[in-house]
């Protein structure tokens, strides 16, 4: 565990020797901002003063640093600017001179910049306000600099650079202040079982509790490496704006939301819209977009009043050049986002805490918005069922790893502190920091390729009293796992540096439970912190890069995600009783060349459980080349053999929407029987080249569809549909297909004032669902 007294500069980013003298002259800059920064913090720590008073001695503080002096007497004309400001943006101008910051400010620039000074000094002063509320904790905009330069050092000289008080060590990472620590693999609950008896019972809490939940996504992220480009600007687009089988990212994440909601409505007859709360970024127009997609789709029928968006602070980016920002321009310096970690902190900031406190909801579920395959079968209802049920903090979602990937480990923190005490939780290790930490990264086992550590997949519960209490603890909680990359230049002239960055995992780091004595296996399921593990495909299967066409690596890719949504299918299918090609017997280059051989996409609203889905479906054919497309919930397939392409879509199909807000009505949305049916048509053109398969954009030669509108059913029995065939049903209409005796089909219309027929749910004695079909007599 101990870090290697050989590493200097040079060994760790790859500097020449003549670069050791950065290293000296960063800790130099240092003392003076360190210094400041201390005297800063005394000020916030004595409490009881009027907000007023601690503005007045905080100015105060930055007036006498000797920096600011220097610059004020030098009598620049952003000096005397800055004398004539309020006294916040004055503040604000000074403590960035306070932080060796006065290069953003020369007098020849500004004279070049003469017709917009006032504007860049504003768009100056909002970004400096942000960073100096969002980092108070550490001291403000003073206190941000001083942790990236001694994080600089640290990642430079591999020597300790940062002062901890007492404070700050309750909740620290699991290796930065000392003690002696073991990482071992985290035991946890196994979703994987064969029989699947806890899964049930697990995914049962959880829909019990849908009502105690919310959902959280950090969407902060652009889309640069997919390749997502905005058509008129050039400008790299959120991404969440993906389109992936059909429609963007975030929608997939919703539609999974709505399904374990309608499945709840469909066992209790209570409509509960869970709370969603969206981080965005400020960079590259990231809030706006995704503002923006909300109120074109409505809000994807849940009503704005069931959103909260909280935008993420940008932050200067630090060379390891004295610790300077990177400058852009006159007030201009290069920003970028201080990583997923930064959510806890802006959450409370935000009013975000106290938002869903007052819906009464205690856990909620994080999804990463490049991760579409979470919300498959049991997953995410388990990991909250078990997360309230224990009243834990925090939870993770994992699976098995292949040794030597590239991602990070969830592992069993055991650290016995200088005080003597034990501290004991779950908590998360990027693999680029494993070796460093003396984590193994070898096989569970001589036959296996498989990593005795399980992968962290950013899929957590958490509980977020316990989160809300920690955070106000320490500034190591509110801004866990506290890092700068420096692997990068950030210069024209090669100078790496980086921005100090947040992992939102390592909230972990201070969940931990603390103990007299050491603990054994027995104790650790009561920590606070806790795993689930399921089947790598069933919680993670991210689409984060666009595949270059000669690759033939999927990993993180939409090409290698829609494989794995594939092999979800098959394996769901099988369940079903329904023969389909297997997606692993197919060569990759013939699916990358002429796209999968068979395409299964339900709606998750059909189960989302696969216990209830094979009640649902049983039974028929899928052909090779063939593809079956269901945006529907309630639906009967018996025996249905497809050779082209089916599609069955209800425009209501969970209720009617009204003024864009979607209300569940089982007796108003459209619902499909289809028994014994054989579908045949020429299907999908595979000698289109333009096709995309992993996004549906497809081109089809035929295919048979059925589209429900309102309340309309469609009754299919006994027939063969035949060709590039379109049927309609209008509110309050069911069609009925039956043979003519002629080798044809039949089409009778009847009005219907409420349903033919109805799925009826109900827990049974395992706690799976039981799913009754009633017809009405």
């Amino acid at each position: 565990m101990d870090v290697d007294p050989s590493r200097d500069a040079r060994g760790v980013v790859g500097f020449e020797n003549d670069d050791r003298s950065r290293v000296v002259a960063l800790k130099e800059a240092l003392e003076e901002v360190r210094e400041t920064r201390d005297a800063l913090l005394a000020i916030r720590a004595d409490g009881g003063s009027s907000a007023e008073a601690i503005a007045e001695a905080k100015a105060a503080v930055i007036e006498r640093t000797p920096s600011v002096r220097r610059w004020i007497a030098g009598g620049s004309a952003m000096a005397k600017m800055s004398e004539r400001m309020e006294a916040r943006d004055r503040f604000l101008i000074h403590a960035c001179v306070a932080c060796g910051q006065a290069h953003l400010f020369g007098d020849e620039d500004a004279e070049d910049a003469k017709d917009d000074v006032e504007g860049r000094v504003r768009e100056l002063v909002r970004v400096l306000s942000k960073v100096e509320t969002f980092y108070d904790m550490l001291g403000g905009l003073v206190g941000y600099q001083c942790t990236a330069m001694e994080l600089a050092l640290e990642s430079l000289t591999g020597e300790p650079a940062r002062m901890h008080s007492a404070e700050e060590c309750q909740g620290e990472d699991c290796n930065a202040v000392g003690g002696d620590v073991n990482l071992l693999v985290p035991p946890g609950v196994d979703l994987r079982a064969h029989d699947g008896a806890f899964a049930a019972t697990a995914a049962r809490w959880g829909v019990e509790e849908l009502p105690n939940m919310a959902e959280i996504y950090p969407l902060g992220g652009a889309g640069d490496r997919l390749g997502l480009k905005d058509a008129e600007t050039g400008e790299s687009l959120p991404a969440a704006l993906l389109p992936y089988n059909g429609r963007p990212l975030i929608e997939a994440l919703i539609r999974d939301l709505t399904a374990r909601e309608w499945l709840y409505y469909k066992l209790t007859g209570e409509h509960h819209r869970t709370p969603v709360a969206v981080m965005t970024s400020a960079a590259k127009r990231n809030h706006a977009r995704i503002l923006s997609l909300l109120e074109d789709n409505n809000w994807f029928g849940r009503g704005e009043d069931n959103y909260k968006l909280f935008e993420q602070p940008l932050v200067p980016v630090v060379s390891v050049d004295r610790g300077l920002w990177v400058r852009e321009d006159f007030c201009e310096m290069s920003l970028k986002p201080g990583g997923h970690g930064a959510i806890w902190k802006l959450m409370h900031d935000e009013g975000v805490f106290d938002w869903l406190e007052a819906r009464q909801r205690r856990g909620a579920i994080v999804r990463q918005i490049s991760n579409p395959m979470a919300g498959t079968d049991t997953t995410l209802l388990s990991l909250s069922g078990v997360g309230v049920k224990g009243d834990k903090a925090l939870g993770f979602a994992s699976c098995e790893r292949h040794v030597g990937a590239a991602e990070g480990v969830n592992v069993l923190v055991e650290k016995r502190e200088l005080s003597g005490e034990y501290a004991y939780g779950v908590s998360n290790i990027e693999y680029t920091d494993m070796t460093r930490l003396g984590v193994q990264d070898v096989s569970s086992d001589s036959q296996s390729a498989e990593s005795a550590y399980p992968a962290n997949t950013n899929v957590l519960f958490v509980g977020l009293k316990h989160i809300r209490e920690t955070l106000v603890s320490s500034s190591r909680a509110a801004f866990p796992g506290m890092l700068i990359n420096l692997t990068k230049p950030v210069m024209e002239n090669g100078t790496k540096g980086g921005r100090l960055e947040c992992s939102m995992q390592n909230i972990a780091d201070a969940l931990m439970r603390r103990s007299k004595n050491r603990l054994g296996p027995a104790d650790f399921e009561n920590l606070p912190t806790f795993v689930l593990y399921t089947l790598r495909r069933r919680v993670t299967s991210s689409a984060k890069k666009k595949r270059p066409p000669e690759s033939r690596n999927l990993a993180q890719t939409p090409d290698g995600s829609f494989l794995d949504l594939l092999r979800n299918a098959s394996d769901l299918l099988k369940r079903c009783n329904v023969s389909h090609p297997s997606p692993d017997s197919q060569p990759l280059e013939e699916y990358l060349e002429r796209g999968p051989d068979f395409i299964f996409s339900a709606s998750p609203s059909i189960g989302p459980l696969w216990d209830v889905v094979d009640q649902k479906i049983q039974g028929g054919v899928i052909e090779k080349g063939s593809e079956v497309r269901l945006e529907i919930a309630e639906i009967e397939w018996r025996d249905v053999s497809v050779r082209g392409s089916l599609f069955v879509e209800a425009a209501s199909p969970l209720g009617p929407a009204r003024d864009g807000t979607v209300y569940f009505d089982e007796g108003a949305c459209g619902r499909c029987r289809l028994r014994n049916v054989r579908v045949s048509n020429d299907g999908i053109d595979r000698n289109e080249n333009s096709n995309v398969y992993w996004s549906n954009f497809i081109a089809r030669t035929e295919r048979c569809s059925i589209f429900l509108e309102g309340s309309g059913e469609l009754d299919a029995l006994d027939v063969t549909l035949a060709g590039d065939v379109r049927y309609v049903v209008p509110d309050g209409k069911r069609l009925t297909l039956r043979p003519d005796g002629a080798g044809g089909v039949q089409e009778t219309w009847d009005d219907i004032v409420s349903p033919s027929w109805r799925w009826s749910y109900a827990f049974g004695d395992d706690d799976r669902i039981d799913v009754v079909l009633e017809e009405k007599s």
